[in-house]
C-alpha cells in the first residue's frame, strides 16, 4: 500500500532540493525526497547497530584490565544504553 503526501515548500528550499536532485543523479525530485527519508529513518537504527559492534569488540579486551570499581560501573552504564 502506497500513501500520497502533499509538501510545501519555499521556493528557495524547492530550488535547492532540485539542483540536488540533479547533481546526484536523480530521475525526480520525488525520488531524492523518498532517499532521504529512507536515510533519516534508518539513521538510528544504524547508531545503535555500530555500538553494538564497538561493545562487543571491547568486551573482551576490557575484561582483561579491569581497574577500579569506577570502570565497571562505567562499563555497567555502557550496558544499560545497548
Amino acid at each position: 500500500m502506497n500513501t500520497q503526501i502533499n509538501l510545501k515548500l519555499s521556493e528557495k528550499m524547492f530550488n535547492a532540493a532540485k539542483t540536488l536532485t540533479e547533481l546526484r543523479g536523480f530521475d525526480s525530485l520525488q525520488d531524492f525526497i523518498r532517499e532521504i527519508l529512507r536515510e533519516k529513518l534508518f539513521e538510528e537504527e544504524k547508531e545503535e547497530l555500530n555500538g553494538l559492534f564497538t561493545y562487543l569488540a571491547s568486551e573482551s579486551s576490557l575484561a582483561k584490565t579491569w581497574l577500579s570499581k569506577e570502570e565497571d560501573e562505567a562499563w555497567q552504564h555502557l550496558e544499560k544504553e545497548i
